[in-house]
């Protein structure tokens, strides 16, 4: 019944709210009623929006907001550091979920008062962006660059116009670019500091390598092939030495699933502390040497059985040795290691150092020259013989390894398992012994985790979880391989001394190639000479024929990871670095690293990590699987689609940005957003009309209504509920806060309550006035909870308000609610108030506005009524309840009321349309008395 009422209501008022002029002439007594009156449109849609988007950002001075704040905010300043987009190509909904959040955390900041820090940056070298530089011809390394460049240029402005229109805060013209000359010459500094520091070092180590791309890779640049198969074989092994016994017939059993690596075999690993048995195969009558642990898996995996001839320690197996599985002159040993388990496998270890760090530290710490037989390609190289020579290890190579050792298998089955890929060009990767340059994390790895204690991590329900995982990241990382054998991007500042490999770098050279890049550009390393680059009182007593520039460029996660060294001023902190969960492998890490090698400081107080876009059906987002969703279509529409705007993508945001979830979007979730929007300006639109003549008198608190209080109340209760949910970044929170807000509360009891005095009223009645009073509360407090959300939509509403103290909204000074406005026996009071409603709004077949309602209460209740000073509580029940006439009494019963309705003697009001009319077509006594006085000013007036 309680939402019958509303709907019936709401019909009356549409009858009498918004008339057209013809309406009014037509009514006897239109002139004297006070209906809103506001130029603010009930809709816009299609053309009409997409114009509003445009006109707002150009009157609400959004471009002007950022430098506006630096001058007249004051602190605590709030740093939040830009986390660089790539200039890749066109802008997607992450981009949209990324830079939203952070501008409406910011706007949440400089509605609070406090100064902004935001500089805003791209991400600009890299291969994707190379590539697109080679996809049309086979270009020279300044060519390269420069249609790198050119690319990287023309997608920042089309991003920057893009990130202006949703209306993103900053200093358009002061954004930091990673091929940018300064960032550059800080970029090379930081890299001569590093070395100096000696945390920067040059080595042969297994690194990621994408033969495809044909450059080292960082374990950010991968993505795991959850499906990917690999030729996987249980490969025997001849035992040369066995003590005690004839080796004749004696194998190790290995399993691996990388064949390709046999040639680079260089050791077999065993563990100490494991047990090993000597048995029989059922099927070949050979002897194996296996894990005892190991056996019975085996036995199901091989289909065979097993029989122990003996049983034998680990460190048995350090007197063994075996014969090389395709160079048969080699002997090589057994060595003990604490990677070789049970778990897998056969508990022993086929180890090639070139191609896994494992295998690569047991080389190191043995004293063992690595043996590297693949090239940049992806192939073998000379040093494999004639039979693999040239041949793809991922192809080609694997099965003529297989076919070599082909009477060595002892099984052979397809693998699925997870592999890395390139996540570039979607091909699987190798890892391969490579001389590149080092960042030496295991010196300060311990440094970092504790700096990280202090760092908060947002979401908080998930905070320990992603601090254990990055903990757990740094941890097991001994170096960062920052190099890659690229064109495009900002070179290592090394030479070498050809005739010994001696690095030469030092300040002055570091010096000397700022002013080159001040004088040439970044392009100064490949467009120079070498003479050029070392002038003659800083070659050291080398000469010129014998220095060598260095090829290589630096890894872009060490191009961004130091962007806190351009943006945050001195030691400056960052209050908070906001990306996707994704960053733990790259940007947060990476600028974790460098902060804390060159400053001994984390570079962020916060970390805030956002969920992924998904469809509806949870699925990412892929151009392959064609459910992208392009947010330019969203705001502006297509043929098949029509505009949604600015607002609707920012509510968005808001809404399904929930940290601890997965943002989906479809068709359906739009409208919902767009449906929501529309109550919003609806309900407020009401408002803004109501508040055309209001001059914003000072309201005695104890004036207001019962009503008003409550009002009051509860917004005060919702201020405080989303400045929580804004200190938690819990924006989802806020939304469904607002809705149900102006919902219920707002739209459905308290406009309804006070429309009969608003319209019909003196003008200048108390009552009236403390309606417009609390209708302004309302503008101001719902639109402080939404502002940084939809902006646009609230500028729009703001240069609507009569009131408006201000050019635009974020540059205007906004009320805060009173504490006094919290009122526990208000609230008790329309609790009880509340559950009468919903008693009376039971009755069917009737409408309400003709009934009485007879109402005891207890003396309790009588009690909180005078102590509120409340003198017609009759009349304030009647606008409540939207009945004729209630009639109140007090007695000693135990309930919280009694209540009786019948039927009205009344009749309806011409003038207010009330049931409170002694005589037919008559007015009402209220309704009388406002009109003559309005006759009587009239009169004056003529």
């Amino acid at each position: 019944m309680f939402f019958r009422l509303i709907s019936r209501q709401k019909r009356v008022f549409n009858r009498v709210s918004y008339c057209t002029e013809n309406e009014n002439k037509k009514k006897l007594y239109s002139n004297t009623i006070f209906l809103p009156k506001t130029t603010f449109p009930l809709r816009l849609e299609s053309e009409k929006l997409v114009e509003r988007d445009e006109a707002i950002t150009v009157s609400a001075e959004f471009d002007q907001l950022y430098k506006w704040q630096r001058s007249y905010l004051s602190e605590p300043e709030f740093v939040l550091h830009d986390g660089p987009p790539y200039a890749n190509g066109r802008l997607h909904m992450g981009h949209a979920l990324n830079k939203i959040l952070k501008d409406t955390i910011l706007r949440y900041h400089i509605l609070k008062g406090h100064k902004v820090h935001y500089v805003l940056g791209w991400d600009c070298h890299g291969l994707p962006i190379e590539l697109k530089a080679l996809s049309k011809f086979d270009a020279s390394s300044l060519e390269i660059r420069s249609k790198a460049r050119k690319f990287a240029e023309d997608t920042i402005q089309e991003q920057k116009e893009i990130f202006k229109s949703w209306g993103i805060l900053g200093d358009w013209k002061k954004f930091y670019a990673t091929y940018c000359p300064d960032y550059v010459k800080v970029q090379i500094k930081l890299f001569n500091k590093l070395y100096n520091k000696n945390l920067i070092y040059r080595d042969v180590k297994p690194i990621y390598w994408s033969p495809s791309s044909r450059t080292a890779l960082a374990e950010a640049e991968l993505e795991y092939n959850e499906h990917h198969i690999s030729k996987s074989v249980f490969v025997k092994f001849k035992i040369q030495n066995f003590p005690n016994r004839s080796s004749d017939g004696i194998y190790a059993l290995i399993w691996t699933t990388t064949p390709w690596t046999l040639p680079a075999n260089q050791l077999v690993c065993y563990n100490p502390s494991l047990s090993y048995s000597l048995v029989k195969n059922s099927r070949d009558k050979h002897l194996y040497i296996i894990a005892s642990g190991a056996l019975e898996n085996l036995s199901q995996t091989l289909n065979c059985t097993f029989e122990i001839v003996e049983n034998l320690s680990g460190d048995f197996l350090s007197h063994c040795t075996y014969i090389h599985p395709i160079y048969k002159d080699k002997t090589l040993k057994f060595l003990p290691a604490s990677h070789a388990t049970a778990d897998k496998g056969t508990g022993l270890v086929h180890s090639a150092p070139a191609h896994g760090p494992e295998d690569f530290l047991m080389a190191v710490n043995y004293k063992m020259p690595i043996n590297n037989m693949v090239n940049e390609l992806g192939c073998y190289n000379s040093t494999v013989g004639q039979e693999l020579e040239g041949k793809s290890v991922l192809k080609e190579g694997t099965d003529k390894v297989l076919q070599i050792i082909g009477d060595d298998i002892v099984h052979f089955h397809e693998y699925e398992h997870s592999y890395p890929y390139d996540w570039r060009t979607k091909k699987p990767v190798i890892i391969r012994a490579s001389e590149q340059w080092f960042l030496d994390t295991e010196s300060i790895k311990t440094r970092a985790i504790e700096l990280l204690e202090d760092v908060k991590i947002i979401p908080l329900s998930k905070s320990d979880i992603y601090k254990r995982n990055l903990i757990n990241q740094i941890q097991k990382r001994p170096y960062w391989c920052i190099s890659r054998q690229r064109k495009w991007g900002v070179p290592i500042p090394v030479l070498f001394n050809k005739s010994n490999d001696d690095v030469l770098i030092n300040e002055d050279l570091i010096r000397h190639y700022c002013m080159l890049i001040d004088n040439h550009g970044t392009d100064f390393w490949w467009q120079l000479p070498v003479e050029q680059l070392v002038p003659d009182e800083l070659r050291q007593g080398v000469s010129v024929d014998q220095i060598q520039k260095g090829q290589d460029i630096l890894d872009i996660w060490f191009d961004s990871g130091i962007s806190w060294a351009n943006v945050l001023e001195g030691d400056k902190i960052a209050d908070m670095y906001l990306e996707g969960v994704d960053q733990f492998t790259g940007w947060f890490q990476s600028s974790l690293i460098t902060s804390v090698a060159l400053r001994d400081k984390a570079p962020y107080k916060a970390i805030y990590v956002h969920g992924f876009v998904v469809d509806e059906k949870g699925m990412k987002m892929s151009k392959s699987v064609g459910n992208v969703i392009d947010p330019l279509n969203i705001v502006k529409g297509t043929k098949n689609q029509k505009p949604y705007g600015i607002d609707t993508l920012r509510w968005w945001v808001a809404c399904h940005a929930n940290q601890d979830s997965l943002a989906h979007i479809s068709k359906n979730v739009l409208q919902a957003s767009a449906d929501e929007l529309h109550k919003i300006r609806s309900v407020i639109r009401f408002a803004l009309g109501c508040l055309n003549d209001y001059q914003q008198p000072a309201v005695d608190y104890n004036s207001l209504s019962l009503l008003d209080k409550y009002m009051l109340h509860l917004l005060y209760l919702f201020h405080e509920q989303t400045q929580d949910a804004i200190n938690d970044y819990q924006f989802h929170q806020i939304c469904k806060s607002v809705i149900n807000l102006l919902t219920t509360p707002v739209s459905a009891l308290y406009y309804n309550g006070i429309k009969d005095r608003l319209y019909c009223d003196n003008l200048d009645a108390t009552s009236r006035k403390a309606s417009q009073y609390v209708l302004l509360q309302i503008f101001e407090i719902v639109t402080q909870a939404i502002a940084p959300i939809v902006p646009h939509l609230v500028e729009e509403m703001f240069q609507h308000l009569p009131q408006k103290s201000g050019r635009t909204y974020f540059a205007s000074p906004h009320s805060k609610p009173e504490e006094f406005w919290k009122n526990e026996i208000v609230e008790k009071l329309m609790c009880t108030i509340l559950n009468i409603k919903k008693e009376v709004n039971k009755v069917e077949g009737a409408s309400t506005l003709e009934s009485v309602v007879r109402i005891s209460f207890p003396q309790n209740v009588k009690k909180l009524i005078e102590g509120e000073k409340i003198s017609d509580i009759d009349a304030e029940l009647e606008d409540i309840l939207q009945v004729s006439q209630v009639l109140v009494n007090y007695s000693d019963i135990k309930s919280d009321f009694n209540l009786e309705m019948f039927k009205t003697n009344y009749f309806t009001c011409a003038r207010c349309r009330r049931v409170q009319s002694k005589r037919e077509n008559e007015l009402c006594a209220r309704c009388s008395n406002v009109v003559d006085n309005f006759n009587a000013r009239t009169a004056i007036a003529n």
